[in-house]
C-alpha cells in the first residue's frame, strides 16, 4: 500500500455562507484567513497590561510541566494556583513552565454549567457572547489558552465533544488532525460505542447520547416537561375563562405534570442527596481529572514512525494528518470529533501564544443543506431553549462588545465578509426563523407562569423547592454535574483529590 500523502488546510476568506455550507454542513475544518470583525480588535486591546488592569487579581488553576521536554495535561498533581498577572509575567519573562487551559466552572442556576470562570469572566466586556459567523449555534464554553513555548510545546492527540472555534491571538499553532471516522483507529482511553454522522463520538459509559450531545432520555424528559406545563398554562386560561370542561383539563394537566416531576426525582434520586451546596460548586476542568480521559488517544505523536507502527499497528500514520499552521490573527474551525494534537509555539514578536476559545454544541440539523442549518441548526429544542433561557443574563455582561461590533464597519477589513449585501447575524441575538419558533416555544411555559401565579401557588412546597421553571434542572447539565459529587445511590462521594 503507498505511503498517505500529508495533507495542508489552507487558509481562506470565507464568508459566513461560504462557511457553513464548505465547513460546518460537510463537518469540515477550516481555516480563516483573518479575524471575524468582531473579534478583529482583540489583538491590539489585549497586551498584557490591560489583561492585567481587567483580570490580575483573577485566581487561574494553570497547568505545570517540570521540563521543557513534558507534555502537559498530566492531571491534578501538575496543577497550580496562582493569579492570572502573575502568569502573563512570568509568561513575559519566557516561563515555559506553566500552561493557562480550561477553568473550572461553576453550576449555572438552570442547571447546566456556567459558559466561563476566570478570566474570562473579568475580561468578559471585550469579546462577543458568540462571534456573527457562527450564528445560532448554541454557545456551551468560552477559555483562554496561554503559554510561553520558545521551542514548542505539544497537547496530546485527542478529540472533543463540542464544535470548536479557535482565535489565535498570538504565537503560532501547529495542529495535525484526523477525521472522526478514523476514531478506531485511534487507541483511545476510553472504547467507541458510536460515531453520529454529524462526527459527534459516544464513548461506552456515556449513555444514549444524542448528536447534538444532549442525553436522549434527559432531552425526552425535558420536552415533556415542557409540553406538560405548556398545557397547565393553557389550562389555567380554560379556567380563568370558565370555559367548559377546564375545571376537568385542569385537573387532568395538574396530574401530567405531576407525573413527569415525579418521574424526573424518581430517577435522580434527589431524597438521598445530603448536601445541595455541593451542586453549585465549581466542577473540575478536565483536564484536572485523575488520568487521561475517554478522549484521549494513546498514540504519541513524537515517536518515530516505524515505533509507532510496531505499537500502533492501526493507527493511519502522522502523514495521514491533516496539517495546519494557524498564525496570529488567524481562526481555525474545528468540528466535534475531529482528534487533533496542537503544538503551541512563541514568536520572535511575542514571548507567550494565547488563544480564545469557543465551543459549540454540535449541530445536527445538517441533511438540508447550509441555508436550512443556519436558520435551524438543531433538530430538537432542547439546546436553543436552553440558550434562550440564559442569553439575556450574558449577553448584559459583553453589552460594551456587542456595542463595539454594532459601530464597526462592513466587513471588508476582516475575513468574514457581509454576502450579497446581508449583514452578518449579530453576536448573540438569534436571527427570525425557524430557530426564533424553536427557542419561543421553549419559553412558553415560564411565560405563563409569570402571567399566571396561581400556577405555582398550586404545586406543592416540594415540588416549588426542587424544581423550579428553569431549564436544563433535569438536563443533561445537571446529571453529568451530579455524578462529580455523588455515586450512583446518591451519597456525596469523599474527597478525592480532584
Amino acid at each position: 500500500m503507498p505511503a498517505a500523502q500529508k495533507q495542508r488546510l489552507e487558509a481562506a476568506e470565507l464568508s459566513q455562507e461560504r462557511f457553513w455550507a464548505e465547513h460546518v454542513v460537510p463537518r469540515k475544518p477550516g481555516l480563516f484567513a483573518a479575524l471575524s470583525p468582531d473579534l478583529a480588535h482583540l489583538p491590539a486591546l489585549w497586551t498584557d497590561e490591560h489583561l492585567i488592569a481587567a483580570a490580575g487579581e483573577a485566581r487561574v488553576e494553570m497547568e505545570q510541566r517540570g521540563s521543557a521536554a513534558e507534555g502537559f495535561g498530566k492531571g491534578p498533581d501538575m496543577r497550580v494556583l496562582l493569579t492570572f498577572g502573575e502568569v502573563l509575567r512570568r509568561g513575559a519573562a519566557g516561563d515555559a513552565s506553566l500552561y493557562l487551559t480550561t477553568q473550572a466552572v461553576p453550576t449555572a442556576p438552570d442547571g447546566h454549567p456556567a459558559p466561563y470562570a476566570s478570566p474570562i469572566a473579568e475580561l468578559a466586556r471585550d469579546v462577543p457572547l458568540v462571534p456573527s459567523v457562527m450564528g445560532l449555534l448554541v454557545p456551551q464554553s468560552i477559555n483562554l489558552w496561554l503559554g510561553a513555548a520558545r521551542d514548542g510545546s505539544s497537547t496530546g492527540l485527542h478529540t472533543d465533544y463540542h464544535d470548536n472555534l479557535y482565535v489565535l491571538l498570538r504565537g503560532r499553532k501547529r495542529f495535525r488532525l484526523y477525521p472522526p471516522q478514523a476514531a478506531k483507529h485511534m487507541y483511545t482511553v476510553g472504547a467507541v460505542a458510536k460515531i453520529h454522522s454529524n462526527g459527534r463520538i459516544v464513548f461506552k459509559g456515556q449513555g444514549d447520547v444524542l448528536p447534538d450531545g444532549s442525553e436522549a432520555g434527559e432531552a425526552a424528559q425535558w420536552l415533556a416537561r415542557r409540553a406538560a406545563e405548556t398545557e397547565l398554562a393553557a389550562a389555567e386560561e380554560a379556567a380563568a375563562r370558565d370555559e367548559p370542561g377546564a375545571a376537568k383539563r385542569l385537573r387532568a394537566a395538574e396530574r401530567r405534570l405531576d407525573r413527569v416531576l415525579e418521574a424526573a426525582l424518581g430517577e435522580d434520586d434527589w431524597g438521598a442527596i445530603d448536601d445541595f451546596d455541593a451542586l453549585e460548586a465549581p466542577q473540575p476542568s478536565p483536564a484536572a481529572a485523575a488520568g487521561d480521559p475517554e478522549s484521549f488517544s494513546r498514540v504519541d505523536l513524537h515517536l518515530p514512525d516505524a515505533q509507532l507502527k510496531r505499537q500502533f499497528p492501526l493507527f493511519p500514520g502522522k502523514a495521514a494528518a491533516l496539517e495546519c499552521e494557524v498564525q496570529a490573527g488567524q481562526m481555525l474551525y474545528l468540528p466535534a470529533g475531529w482528534f487533533h494534537e496542537v503544538t503551541s509555539y512563541s514568536t520572535a514578536d511575542s514571548p507567550t501564544h494565547m488563544a480564545l476559545n469557543y465551543w459549540y454544541h454540535p449541530p445536527d440539523n445538517l441533511h438540508r443543506g447550509a441555508a436550512a442549518a443556519m436558520e435551524q441548526p438543531y433538530t430538537q429544542p432542547f439546546w436553543p431553549a436552553v440558550w434562550e433561557g440564559r442569553r439575556r443574563e450574558y449577553e448584559a455582561r459583553h453589552r460594551p462588545a456587542q456595542e463595539a461590533q454594532q459601530q464597526q464597519q462592513p466587513a471588508a477589513q476582516a475575513g468574514v465578509a457581509q454576502q450579497a449585501g446581508k449583514p452578518l447575524l449579530q453576536a448573540g441575538r438569534p436571527g427570525r426563523g425557524a430557530a426564533d419558533e424553536q427557542a419561543a416555544a421553549g419559553q412558553q411555559s415560564e411565560q405563563a407562569a409569570r402571567q399566571h401565579p396561581a400556577l405555582k401557588e398550586r404545586r406543592s412546597a416540594r415540588r416549588g423547592q426542587l424544581v423550579p421553571i428553569t431549564y436544563g434542572l433535569f438536563g443533561v447539565g445537571r446529571r453529568q454535574h451530579l455524578a462529580a459529587f455523588v455515586d450512583v445511590k446518591g451519597r456525596k462521594r469523599k474527597a478525592t483529590g480532584r
